[in-house]
């Protein structure tokens, strides 16, 4: 008698697929830039035009993403110039251009954004932004064809822009604006993380990174981070529809928002910095030593941390982003747990800062161990926080219930009620059987 087939989670947004066309590009990119003497920025931009292309023609030509409910597209059949409603793509356009002028607007006015930090992403912003405006306008078009209902943000801020604010729908506004306020704050903090690391990696000889093992794992980490902010930095730019990686809703808790944007510069220079500082400068090597099997242990499990971290949120594809509903992610490590990319870094955090090994004391270990558990108590709420947004959307109701059953780690939520998941009220099993979700063309 055969064994029943295990059940599976519903079908993921995207695919892994998509998740490893994305790493060959980042990996080709390096390879072709090594030794060419490439700036930090233009290392920047090649290496996510390389990683983001292969995977944006993947979910369109393979996957055919277009054809997914969520995205608004109806049926496109011939492409006629006569049928381009004018009047709605220049709104439109003139919506995305106000926009601009208004984040824009922000940079030059706030003092944060005048820092030398940021001056990678200005000079990015020269060489991508004449681009980026020339290629809206047949996306425009044909996103406007191609919608069954057309009247979308970019219509409203553009009567907002143009001053016509009587057709101009408050709500639409917001979600158009939380959008960009979300893009608009996050993307120049991951391409300025990403360039760094691209510099680094292109700059590193391989040859010293083997040195030691230390050395090797000190690399393998920055290779994760690099990975990892590829991916990110992507996420904030292709928020295409004909792609389904558009912003389907923001995350619309107060408390959501600060608990993410505590985690991020400028807030976490004060909050992380003043208050939850847990790293005395001692780390993982000064508690074992420079040689010995608990190097290569400890090490290895630094690595596999970051590594499975990085996996996380590579597995979004061209779909991550803070505080918004792309899509539910149902594959990779996100079939052990329902947070994989925050529970592999904040293990990261504990396993190279070491904070219960200091040399003053059992105090001060104390103390230090307190102010990372602080920090993780922030991922934590974060955590729940886009479990409630993303609770709105029936798929990742199934999906976390199906965790809760079969997931890897369910068992710590066994033991810490805390952990589990609570659906929405009258959502059950029964009613997440209706919703298997998903793209019908993904695989997991």
């Amino acid at each position: 008698m055969s064994e029943r087939p295990r059940s599976a989670p519903p079908a993921s947004a995207t695919s892994q697929v998509t998740m490893l066309l994305g790493l060959a590009g980042f990996f080709a990119a390096l390879a072709l830039l090594s030794g060419t003497g490439a700036g930090r920025v233009e290392a920047g931009v090649a290496a996510l035009l390389a990683t983001a292309l292969p995977m944006a023609v993947y979910e369109v030509l393979v996957l055919k993403a277009y054809t997914h409910e969520a995205t608004g597209l109806g049926r496109l059949t011939v492409l006629q110039t006569a049928r381009i409603h004018w009047p709605r793509v220049l709104l439109k356009l003139a919506g995305l251009w106000g926009t601009l002028a208004v984040i824009a607007a922000a940079y030059w006015l706030f003092p944060e954004y005048h820092r030398s930090f940021y001056t990678p992403f200005w000079e990015a912003c020269r060489i991508c932004l004449p681009v980026l405006l020339v290629l809206a306008v047949p996306y425009f078009i044909l996103a406007d064809l191609w919608m069954t209902e057309p009247e979308d943000g970019y219509l409203h801020a553009g009567y907002l822009f143009l001053g016509r604010l009587a057709r101009a729908d408050r709500t639409a506004l917001l979600d158009h604006a939380l959008g960009w306020l979300i893009k608009g704050f996050f993307l120049p903090l991951m391409f300025v993380y990403f360039s760094g690391a691209a510099a680094y990696l292109l700059n590193t000889p391989l040859s010293s990174t083997v040195e030691t093992f230390p050395a090797f794992v000190s690399y393998m980490g920055r290779l994760a981070v690099g990975v990892d902010l590829a991916f990110v930095s992507i996420g904030y730019v292709l928020t295409l529809r004909i792609a389904n990686s558009h912003i389907r809703s923001c995350n619309p808790l107060f408390w959501g928002w600060v608990a993410t944007l505590a985690m991020y510069v400028p807030f976490f220079s004060v909050i992380g910095r003043k208050y939850l500082e847990y790293n005395d400068g001692l780390g993982w090597l000064d508690m074992i030593g420079g040689w010995g099997p608990g190097v290569f242990l400890w090490g290895a499990a630094i690595i596999a941390a970051k590594l499975l971290w990085a996996w996380a949120n590579a597995s979004f594809g061209i779909r991550f982003s803070n505080l918004t509903h792309r899509g539910i992610i149902t594959n990779g490590p996100y079939r052990w747990t329902r947070h994989p990319s925050y529970l592999f870094k904040n293990i990261s955090w504990w396993l190279l800062s070491v904070p219960f090994f200091t040399t003053e004391g059992m105090g001060e270990a104390l103390r230090h161990s307190l102010l990372l558990l602080g920090i993780n108590g922030i991922y934590f709420l974060r955590a729940k926080a886009e479990e409630k947004h993303l609770s709105e959307d029936p798929v990742y109701v199934a999906y976390a219930l199906w965790i809760e059953q079969h997931g890897k780690l369910r068992w710590l939520g066994r033991r810490m009620p805390f952990l589990r998941y609570k659906p929405p009220a009258g959502f059950g099993l029964a009613t997440a059987a209706e919703h298997p979700g998903g793209l019908p063309h993904a695989r997991s």
